[in-house]
């Protein structure tokens, strides 16, 4: 999400967040945040990769969290 000239990045931001913590919190299992917030297009070019990053990491650690608890993969 790149910031823009209103309050809504704020907005967006922020509730993101607070929906994956709430989803967390509810079900009690870990939820990846790979919710990038950016300035710029300069940034957010920067950081394409992070969210394929944050991807790998998701669905590796529900492959850990099913291997722990004996679930099939």
């Amino acid at each position: 999400m790149i910031r823009g000239e209103t309050y809504h990045f704020e907005i967006v931001s922020n509730e993101s967040s607070r929906g994956v913590m709430e989803v967390q919190i509810e079900t009690g299992i870990p939820v990846a945040n790979g919710i990038l917030t950016t300035e710029d297009e300069a940034q957010t070019e920067a950081r394409i990769g992070k969210g394929a990053e944050a991807a790998r990491v998701a669905v590796e650690m529900a492959r850990l969290r099913a291997s722990i608890s004996g679930q099939p993969k």
